[in-house]
C-alpha cells in the first residue's frame, strides 16, 4: 500500500496537469483553471482537454485525456456531473495519479446526484486513483506554485487551509495574505467522496512548509479516523477548526451545501477538547488564531500581562482575557515599585495591567517595563502596545534601533510569546509591523489580542498533554 505521501504528492506537487473541460472563455470555470496557473507562476505542463478544440488559450488541446502524450500527475475535471463517472474511468485507463472534481451536482443535490457520486468513486477506486471533491473549487499549493484559487499569485507561507467551502477557503486565504501571512496550501475539498479531512491532515503533518492547519468543516467523514488522526498530530502542529451548523438553520444549510449531516455542537466541543483541536466559534476568530499560531510559539501557561499606552485598551483587553479564562496575576510589591519607578509620575499604579501613561511613551522606558515583566516567573505571555518608533523605509534611527531589537528578542530570550495590540488598518508591508512579525510577534487590536493569546495558551496545553 503506498504511503499517504506517495499517494498525495502528485496532488500537492503536480508536474503535469490535465484540464478536462477546458475552454478559452474566461467567464467559465474551464477558462479560469487554465488561465490562473499560466499567469501565476506554475512551471509544470498544462494539457487542456476538449473534444472539438485544437488549441485553448495558446496551448495545444487534446480530444481526450488518453490522447495526451505524457504521464499526468493531476487531472482537473470541470464537466457536467453526468459525464464525470466516464471521465474518471478514462483517467484511470490513462494512469492519471490524482484528480480534483470541481463539478457540482452530486450528493449535495439529492439521490440522483448521490448515485453519480458513488459511480465516480467506484471508477476511481477500480484503478487506485485518489481524488478531491466533487463539488469543490480547487487548490493552491506552494510546493508547485500551482494556483487555481485566486486570480493573482499568492505569497507562500506557513498556513494550510483545508475547507469544505471553496469560497470560504479563498476568502480566508485572501485575508491572511492581506495581513502579510503566507499560505502553504489552500484546498477546497467539497463532498469528500474519496479523500477526507483525515487524509489531508496526515499528509500536511509531514509537510515542512506548513506550520499550522486551518480546517473549515460542515460535516465529518470517517469521524473516528479523523479524531484519531487529529489527536496524534495536534501536539506536533496546531490544528484550528471552524465548524458552522451550530443552529438548526445552519445545519440545514450545510446539508444542502456539501451533503453534510448535522453533528451536535456538544460533541464537536468534546472532540476538540479530547483531540487537541483549537476551535474557533466565528470565522474572524479563526483568522486571528491562525495568524497567532503561525507566527508565535506556544505559551507555557495561562498567566498573562497587559502593557499599553491607552487606558481603555488595558480595560478592554483585560476583560477579554478574563472571558477567555486567561489569568492576569497582580505583580508583587517589589515588582510594582520597580515598574512605578520606570513609569511617568502621573501613570496609574502598575499592578497588571500596566498603563504606560498616555500616547507616545518613551521607547527606552517602554522596553525596560517589558523586560522587567518578561523576566517574571509567574508571567507566561505578554500583550503589549508597540514601541513608539518610526522608520525611513527599513531603516530605524539610532535612538529607536536598540529598544526595537531588545523588544523583538523577548520571546526567544524568555520563551514566552508576545502579542501586539495595535496596527489596525496598517498595511501588511509596514516596516515596524514587519519587524515584529519577523521576530514571531503578531499584531491585533483590542479583544482580538486576547483571542490570539488564548490560542497560544491552548496550543501550549495541547503540546503538554493538558
Amino acid at each position: 500500500m503506498p504511503t499517504i505521501r506517495e499517494q498525495l504528492d502528485p496532488l500537492f506537487r503536480p508536474r503535469s496537469v490535465a484540464i478536462i473541460g477546458a475552454t478559452s472563455d474566461l467567464r467559465r470555470w474551464g477558462g479560469w483553471v487554465v488561465d490562473r496557473p499560466k499567469r501565476t507562476g506554475y512551471v509544470g505542463r498544462l494539457y487542456p482537454v476538449h473534444p472539438r478544440e485544437r488549441e485553448i488559450q495558446g496551448l495545444p488541446a487534446y480530444p481526450t485525456v488518453g490522447a495526451i502524450p505524457d504521464d499526468i500527475d493531476l487531472a482537473l475535471i470541470v464537466v457536467r456531473a453526468h459525464l464525470v463517472p466516464g471521465i474518471m474511468a478514462e483517467c484511470v485507463a490513462k494512469g492519471v495519479k490524482t484528480a480534483i472534481v470541481i463539478s457540482a451536482g452530486f450528493a449535495e443535490v439529492g439521490e440522483e446526484g448521490r448515485v453519480l457520486q458513488e459511480r465516480t468513486l467506484a471508477a476511481a477506486r477500480a484503478g487506485g486513483l485518489r481524488f478531491v471533491g466533487p463539488n469543490c473549487q480547487g487548490i493552491y499549493t506552494a510546493a508547485a506554485a500551482f494556483n487555481i484559487m485566486w486570480p493573482t499569485a499568492p505569497q507562500p507561507g506557513g498556513v494550510a487551509i483545508i475547507s469544505q467551502s471553496g469560497s470560504f477557503a479563498a476568502g480566508l486565504g485572501s485575508q491572511l495574505l492581506a495581513r502579510g501571512l503566507g499560505v502553504s496550501v489552500c484546498l477546497s475539498i467539497g463532498n469528500q467522496a474519496d479523500l477526507t479531512m483525515a487524509d489531508y491532515l496526515e499528509y500536511l503533518a509531514e509537510d515542512d512548509r506548513t506550520r499550522a492547519m486551518c480546517l473549515y468543516i460542515e460535516g465529518f467523514q470517517e469521524g473516528r479516523r479523523f479524531y484519531e488522526t487529529a489527536k496524534a498530530l495536534a501536539p506536533r502542529k496546531p490544528i484550528l477548526l471552524f465548524k458552522p451548523g451550530r443552529t438548526p438553520t445552519g445545519a440545514r444549510s450545510a446539508q444542502g451545501h456539501t451533503a453534510s449531516l448535522a453533528t451536535p455542537d456538544l460533541l464537536v466541543d468534546a472532540l476538540c477538547r479530547q483531540a487537541g483541536l483549537l476551535r474557533a466559534l466565528e470565522s474572524d476568530h479563526l483568522l486571528d488564531m491562525a495568524d497567532a499560531v503561525a507566527a508565535a510559539g506556544p505559551a507555557p501557561g495561562r498567566r498573562i500581562a497587559v502593557v499599553h499606552n491607552a487606558g481603555a485598551q488595558c480595560v478592554i483587553i483585560s476583560e477579554a482575557c478574563d472571558a477567555l479564562g486567561l489569568e492576569l496575576p497582580l505583580f508583587d510589591a517589589a515588582t510594582q515599585a520597580h515598574l512605578q519607578a520606570l513609569l511617568p509620575h502621573y501613570a496609574s499604579v502598575a499592578r497588571n495591567p500596566v498603563d504606560l501613561g498616555g500616547p507616545g511613551p518613551d521607547p527606552v522606558m517602554h522596553t525596560e517595563v517589558l523586560e522587567t515583566i518578561a523576566a517574571l516567573e509567574d508571567i507566561d505571555g505578554i500583550i503589549a502596545a508597540p514601541l513608539s518608533v518610526s522608520s525611513n523605509g527599513d531603516t530605524f534611527s539610532e535612538r529607536d534601533q536598540d529598544p526595537l531589537e531588545r523588544v523583538t528578542s523577548l520571546p526567544k530570550r524568555y520563551g514566552k510569546p508576545m502579542v501586539l495590540s495595535g496596527f489596525r488598518g496598517a498595511p501588511s508591508d509596514d516596516p515596524v509591523l514587519r519587524r515584529y512579525r519577523e521576530a514571531g510577534i503578531p499584531a491585533f487590536f483590542a479583544e482580538d489580542c486576547a483571542r490570539a493569546m488564548s490560542a497560544l495558551v491552548r496550543y501550549g496545553e495541547v503540546r503538554r498533554g493538558e
